[in-house]
């Protein structure tokens, strides 16, 4: 599947604007929102909960990080279409 990120429209909708909304990332990639988009920081604190270095692998790959992960999207809706 994909989220509404820039990497995506980048590759499959070039004519939509794939540059992050906080202006600091040219293209929107998925780890720039779950690590240092700074229109996600309030929300952060539930990821390094679950990595203290916010590491894909744990993040993604573990019942702790998948749990971290799923408060993070629901609380600052990364990944939503704006």
């Amino acid at each position: 599947g994909h989220g509404f990120v820039g990497a995506y429209y980048h590759l499959f909708l070039p004519d939509l604007p794939s540059s992050c909304p906080c202006g600091t990332s040219d293209i929107q990639f998925r780890l720039h929102i779950l690590s240092e988009c700074p229109l996600y920081e309030e929300h952060r604190h539930l990821l390094l909960a679950a990595s203290q270095d916010l590491s894909p692998s744990a993040i993604l790959r573990t019942h702790k990080g998948l749990t971290a992960l799923a408060k993070f999207i629901d609380a600052s809706n990364a990944f939503g279409k704006s």
